[in-house]
């Protein structure tokens, strides 16, 4: 079933859960057990509202399949969603209704450093696992009693990625034009040390905040310079207008970002001429993994799309805990989830990509190894994954991959 997105958003943030289970046909069975809650926290209106919206359709596909199968244990899956709205203070909001609520069991898909930061205390203090696609450094510093993980990369991870690709672009210097908030902060403060390491040297900077009447002063500033590259940290909406006014400035230099900056949204709205050349980099979905197929199959026939990262990061969000509640015989006690957690996700095990491959070997006794759509998500001490990148091109108004940077070659810079 296709759905129309502007009609998707309406019911799904005006509301919550009944909107969404409505309007994705929720096909209950006759159930006679507790049903396992789980909270989809994605941002559905705001900058990262192109991303909250496949996860959230990811999370339910991947619940709809899993309960057609019998559920876990005979358990179905119910998804709960709020909208946080891109904003800290929405989300904690959002965040309160689901634990206080709706009683969830996780709470899933928390995207923006700031948001994810806010949240989890609260996901601390319930004792629920929290699955986040942010990249802050903050996040790995959390005293979270091993409750809050994350999909995404690091920021001083995507740092890294972005000294190797200046290296290779040939730039000596670079200047950065950086949102004030704690994921444009943590990529301000990691990847001048990481371009010292391969022979650059930063010439200018700007912190802007954002939904500023102008940018051009923070522009100028940023490019006084004459830098090789730029790096912005920041997302669409303001992106826009700071690519617009740059562009009238009729100032130089290669820009280069992430993926969620620089999606379809930002070149339609400054035009492909503007955003030609633009360097894009983006976590490299797990392509050859079951996991990643059976995603973008799944996909791909309800929506008519093929599945990116953040729909390859929601399917694992979702299986990991699925999975793990499984290893743990029905339970979905948060203690319960994250003890078995890395026991179905890292190795050693026979590798599965999909609950018809690991569902009947966890029910046997045998240890799997969950390998997903977006990583091998092998979770670390910290929560953290390793995750490979894509190096982009923006060409004719589109991403053109130039190759795929592995983890092993930032080892180095780390």
């Amino acid at each position: 079933m296709r759905i129309d997105r502007r009609e998707f958003l309406r019911t799904t943030v005006a509301g919550g859960a009944a909107g969404i289970l409505g309007e994705l046909g929720w096909r209950g069975v006759a159930w006679g057990q507790e049903a396992v809650r789980i909270g989809a926290l994605t941002p559905l209106t705001g900058g990262g509202a192109v991303y909250g919206t496949s996860m959230v359709r990811t999370y339910q596909l991947v619940a709809d399949e899993i309960n057609k199968a019998g559920g876990i244990l005979g358990r179905k899956i119910q998804i709960f969603t709020e909208d946080t709205q891109t904003n800290p203070d929405a989300a904690v909001r959002a965040a309160r209704k689901l634990v206080d609520v709706n009683k969830v069991h996780a709470i899933l898909g928390t995207w923006s450093s700031a948001v994810t930061l806010a949240v989890a205390p609260i996901a601390i203090e319930a004792g629920i696992p929290q699955f986040c696609v942010s990249s802050s450094p903050a996040i790995s510093a959390l005293k979270d009693n091993d409750l809050v993980y994350r999909t995404a990369y690091r920021q001083d991870v995507i740092s890294a990625v972005y000294a190797l690709a200046a290296q290779k672009l040939g730039a000596k210097t670079a200047a950065m034009m950086i949102l004030n908030n704690p994921y444009g902060i943590g990529l301000r403060d990691s990847f001048p040390n990481r371009f010292a390491k391969v022979g650059g040297r930063i010439v200018g900077q700007a912190t802007y905040n954002p939904s500023q009447s102008s940018y051009r002063s923070d522009i100028q500033q940023a490019l006084s310079g004459k830098p090789d590259v730029i790096l912005f940290g920041g997302y669409t909406p303001d992106g826009i207008q700071i690519f617009k006014e740059w562009f009238q400035l009729g100032l130089g230099g290669t820009w280069m970002g992430p993926g969620f900056a620089f999606d379809q949204k930002f070149i339609q709205g400054i035009g492909a001429q503007v955003a030609e050349g633009i360097v894009v980099v983006e976590g490299a979905t797990n392509t050859e993994s079951s996991a990643y197929k059976h995603a973008n199959e799944l996909y791909r026939t309800a929506h008519g799309e093929a599945a990116d990262f953040f729909v390859g990061m929601g399917y694992d969000h979702l299986m990991v805990v699925a999975l793990s509640i499984l290893a743990a015989k029905g339970d979905s006690a948060g203690k319960a989830i994250v003890a078995n957690l890395r026991k179905v996700t890292n190795p050693p095990g026979e590798v599965v990509g999909t609950w018809a491959e690991a569902s009947p070997l966890i029910q046997a006794g045998k240890k799997v190894n969950y390998e997903g759509a977006s990583s091998a998500v092998d979770f670390d001490e910290n929560g953290d994954v390793r995750t490979d990148f894509g190096l982009y091109r923006i060409k004719g108004g589109k991403w053109a991959l130039g190759q795929v940077m592995r983890y092993g070659e930032l080892t180095p810079l780390l």
